[in-house]
């Protein structure tokens, strides 16, 4: 099976049986970086992205991944677990994704009891993760908080996320920066950013709301460990900052309070 589906990356359109897409599901969360970045999520995302199931299979997927608990399961475990967890996390966002997309075949093509959990697992994931590894030198990338928030992201940015959660978005980022007590090193706090950024692009949070949530927070700096809490949403903010201005859109109330957040 690994050999068929592998020379499947480098075919233009391949297509992909049940059997197949079961063993790449089942193997999600393989040691062997690999299977799992180079073949397994690869396989998936671009099944997803470029087509190349059908709607079936696009149900198939979705039904599974978000089975047995979902990118909750085993949460308190590290190592092999987050594995699991943190590239289904990356299939949830992909699902959503196209599932928001009007010029996909899978738009709104998630059935409403499994979008529901997709998006109420993916606003909570990262206030229940544990597992900060980035880069493994046994299993490759890890990076649970970054798969995490591109979820997040998605969740944010999909038309079915209600404007009145907003504020539970501020408040799972706010958790993730007072709770990780280790400097963010594999972009994971650029990674976050896109969950206040992207949403402001899309026109689903304004800017004033961003403004409003940074004039809150509050950073004590006695600890060696409150200043890497402090640096990683500093940084995560510059990226917000900087992704904006970069693109003529950023206004002068979250200019201000970016510039002004200090410890």
């Amino acid at each position: 099976m690994y050999q068929e589906l592998q020379s499947k990356v480098t075919e233009e359109k391949p297509s992909y049986s049940r059997e197949e897409i079961q063993w790449l599901l089942e193997h999600l969360g393989d040691p062997s970086p690999e299977i799992r970045d180079d073949l397994v999520f690869t396989s998936l995302a671009r099944g997803i992205q470029e087509e190349l199931f059908t709607r079936e299979q696009f149900h198939f997927i979705a039904e599974t991944i978000s089975s047995d608990e979902g990118i909750e399961k085993e949460i308190d475990k590290i190592g092999l677990s987050t594995l699991e967890r943190s590239f289904r996390a990356l299939v949830y966002a992909n699902l959503l994704s196209a599932d928001a997309n009007q010029q996909s075949i899978f738009y709104q093509r998630l059935k409403a009891d499994i979008r529901y959990i997709l998006l109420d697992q993916g606003l909570h994931y990262l206030e229940k993760e544990k597992d900060t590894t980035g880069f493994s030198s046994q299993y490759g990338w890890v990076h649970a908080f970054a798969h995490g928030a591109d979820l997040l992201t998605e969740v944010v940015c999909h038309p079915d996320f209600p404007n009145d959660k907003v504020h539970k978005v501020f408040n799972t980022l706010g958790q993730i920066f007072k709770r990780i007590s280790i400097r963010f090193t594999d972009d994971e706090d650029w990674r976050l950013a896109r969950v206040l950024y992207e949403p402001i692009l899309q026109g689903k949070i304004e800017q004033e709301q961003v403004a409003s949530w940074i004039k809150t927070l509050d950073f004590l700096i006695e600890e060696r460990e409150d200043f890497y809490k402090f640096s990683n949403l500093r940084s995560c903010l510059l990226e917000v900052y900087i992704q904006l201005d970069q693109r003529n859109v950023l206004q002068d109330e979250l200019k201000k309070a970016i510039q002004s957040f200090q410890y």
